[in-house]
């Protein structure tokens, strides 16, 4: 049997028993943690090979500009988006540790496909089979740590998994990069049909390798899976009344409108900032692009990990109902974040518009890495993949939006300031509803905390 339905699992005598609230993870738990935040770094190398091979296989296919752009953007996101919630939908309803074996099963085969493809349509589809598998990864994941860790313990299992996924596309690209360098080098003393392939041919099918691996490794977790049966059967009928996502959605509207507007807002103020502080910098001090690069992802890697450590301290050491403590501190953080980027078309210096992007970065990454356990809280275990699922939607479409915001403002300023100023009229405001929304979210998550019976 591969799968069966919510109230039914193949493999229930092997599952780990939810640990209490009092209780240690067991050592099974962190190792199954590990194993998943392996699979997120072959995800993002699977994922940044892409990105490296893109000239060679500019070349040898003979590719526009534009080719390329719809290969690395809309193959990758827009499908990507598409794919999240029926992802996170089967992992509500299926056993979750087929549903990320079967996702890893797809992207690393679509990986491999991409060495043997002979024209743009091919290689479009193949990502977009990258897209389709890696789409259900963190909702997944997200929703597996709650069932294998106890609440107290719960944080920081969420934390390690973001500060994975944070430095993944670093990793990506360093593991990718030594990888095609290798086979650049000595693809020519490799076997068989392997020899006569390109580089970047030999690059995608090595880097799909690992795939098989983490099946096996996935596939061997010990993951409670939701009782769906409980909540009709048992005394939670009064807590969970509704078990689909839709009757969950009407009877707490409130938290479900509140925190995904705050995190759209969220998406707009960093996405956007993200997206074009090169630019403005480029522009308004004449600094070369590959020095802003430079400065920029060095700065951002030393604000992410201040962020996390703070607002990480802020959440153990600050007192208050912990389960809404995350809401306060993420509204703090992006009254900080909007002071900021007000700021941002009054700087005189290059490293101004760096530090200013710092405390933005430090304060955001800082927020949202308390929101996954806030979802994890409000969420009922059955509907956890496909609450977080629309939430990587939400931000996903926000982040696209914003870029074009900004864009479209600095086109009508006639000055090489005008990015800088068209950063500070989109991304301000971003922050300033992401700080209200999340602030007016705490009486809401508080009365869904209470319905749901959520000890804290």
């Amino acid at each position: 049997m591969i799968m069966t339905n919510a109230t039914t699992y193949p493999f229930d005598d092997e599952a780990m028993e939810y640990p209490a609230d009092t209780a240690r993870a067991p050592a099974s738990a962190w190792f199954a943690l590990a194993v998943l935040v392996g699979a997120t770094l072959f995800s993002f190398v699977d994922r940044q090979i892409l990105a490296l091979v893109a000239e060679p296989l500019r070349e040898s296919l003979d590719l526009s500009d534009l080719q390329l752009g719809a290969l690395q953007g809309l193959g990758l996101a827009i499908f990507a988006a598409l794919a999240s919630y029926p992802m996170g939908w089967l992992s509500d309803r299926y056993d979750r540790r087929l549903v990320l074996c079967a996702g890893i099963l797809i992207w690393s085969c679509a990986t491999a496909a991409c060495a043997f493809q002979t024209s743009f349509e091919g290689l479009f589809a193949s990502t977009v089979g990258i897209a389709v598998g890696e789409a259900g990864l963190a909702p997944i994941v997200l929703s597996i740590i709650p069932d294998i860790f106890p609440r107290r313990q719960r944080t920081l299992a969420n934390f390690i998994y973001f500060t994975a996924a944070l430095i993944g596309a670093a990793i990506g690209i360093g593991l990718g990069s030594v990888t095609l360098g290798w086979l650049t080098e000595n693809v020519a003393s490799l076997p068989g049909m392997l020899g006569e392939l390109e580089p970047w041919r030999v690059a995608m099918i090595v880097v799909a390798l690992p795939g098989p691996l983490f099946i096996a490794l996935v596939a061997m977790l010990k993951v409670r899976r939701p009782q769906i049966s409980a909540a009709h059967n048992g005394p939670a009928d009064a807590s969970t009344a509704a078990t689909g996502l839709l009757p969950y959605v009407r009877q707490h509207w409130k938290t479900v409108f509140f925190i995904f507007s705050a995190m759209a807002a969220y998406n707009i103020g960093i996405g956007s900032t993200l997206i074009w502080i090169p630019a403005a910098i480029h522009r308004a001090f004449g600094v070369p692009l590959a020095t802003v690069g430079l400065q920029l992802g060095a700065m951002l890697g030393v604000a992410s990990i201040i962020g996390l450590i703070c607002s990480g301290s802020a959440l153990k050491f600050l007192p208050g109902d912990k389960a809404l403590l995350p809401l306060r501190i993420a509204t703090a953080a992006f009254v900080i974040a909007m002071a900021a980027t007000f700021m941002l078309p009054l700087i005189q210096f290059h490293w101004q518009g760096l530090a200013i992007v710092g405390v933005q970065m430090g304060a955001g990454m800082g927020a949202a890495a308390l929101m996954p356990g806030v979802l994890q809280d409000i969420s009922p275990p059955h509907l956890r993949g496909r609450i977080i699922s629309i939430l990587s939607i939400v931000g996903a479409v926000a982040q696209g939006v914003s870029p074009m915001l900004v864009g479209a403002i600095s086109t009508t300023i006639n000055d090489p300031r005008g990015v800088l100023q068209a950063l500070a009229i989109v991304a301000t405001p971003g922050w300033l509803v992401a700080a209200y929304l999340i602030w007016r979210s705490v009486g809401a998550c508080k009365r869904t905390l209470a319905i749901l019976d959520v000890e804290h």
